[in-house]
């Protein structure tokens, strides 16, 4: 919900109609294969951060679930968990469950944002940092064909404003704390 919103106001697809395929894009962007699948189908992206993992995040608030349907990702609704920080700063993370596309639509090349290849605890991922709004970022890590982890790092509205690379920084670590959780229980 939050976190799917978010990324589709910030990130929405180029235009190219239904009946014109994409011209081949020189900025796609080819990742390595995932080490294995690690499917999130009835995952709760709440139980993907620990209550430890929040405190060093600075994650003071509570976990909110929520689901909802998303023109980023249409097909489903989907489950997303958001967590205020307020000390020592303000920010607020999304994660989302996706279970309806696949991290091609990211290594496209044909979204607003500059999307850059990174790797999280092993699994192909891409940064995603909107153009248009730069009080977020996003990692996307893939983690089974048609499946991503969506991971938004954003800042709550104090001033002065988070940087944006700092808002980065933030969402590989959120990121990689994620990952951790993930993999434990599969």
């Amino acid at each position: 919900m939050w976190g799917a919103l978010l990324v589709a106001a910030a990130m929405l697809a180029g235009g190219c109609s239904a009946d014109t395929p994409p011209p081949p894009d020189p900025d796609k962007i080819e990742l390595p294969p995932r080490p294995r699948e690690v499917r999130v189908d009835g995952v709760d992206p709440c139980s993907l951060l620990t209550t430890e993992q929040r405190a060093e995040l600075g994650l003071d608030g509570s976990p909110l679930f929520g689901t909802g349907p998303s023109e980023l990702y249409p097909g489903a609704d989907v489950p997303t968990c958001a967590i205020r920080g307020y000390e020592p700063r303000a920010v607020v993370v999304g994660v989302s469950n996706v279970t309806t596309t696949g991290i091609e639509l990211y290594t496209s090349g044909r979204l607003v944002a500059e999307v850059r290849a990174a790797e999280v605890r092993g699994f192909p991922a891409v940064v995603a940092v909107p153009i248009r709004h730069t009080d977020g970022c996003t990692v996307i890590v893939d983690v089974a064909p048609g499946q991503l982890l969506d991971i938004q790092f954003a800042d709550g509205g104090r001033l002065p404003p988070i940087p944006q690379p700092e808002l980065c920084r933030g969402a590989q670590v959120t990121a990689d704390a994620v990952m951790v959780t993930l993999l434990a229980s599969h």
